[in-house]
């Protein structure tokens, strides 16, 4: 029965992270470290209404990644800025 359930109700959850993932990149600032357990009781109380299926703990879980890829591919595209400056003549 659990097995069904899980099943089931598989596309949601996705759907449902999806949705965590978008707000929590919609929410971030400018800040280079944002504080992701701030992060997930924001997206807890304005999302409650659409989140059906997610646990609290797969909420954390989804806003630490979001917050681990966006902080990398904000990290490497400024490496790479350096590095075409670096070459560049003054």
């Amino acid at each position: 029965m659990n097995f069904i359930r899980r099943w089931r109700h598989g596309t949601e959850k996705n759907q449902e992270q999806l949705l965590v993932r978008l707000w929590t990149i919609n929410s971030m600032n400018a800040d280079d470290s944002p504080q992701a357990s701030k992060l997930a009781f924001d997206a807890r109380t304005e999302l409650r209404s659409s989140l059906k299926y997610l646990s609290g703990s797969e909420i954390e879980q989804t806003i630490e990644r979001t917050v681990t890829e966006s902080s990398y591919n904000h990290q490497v595209l400024q490496n790479l800025r350096r590095q075409i400056n670096h070459g560049r003549p003054r």
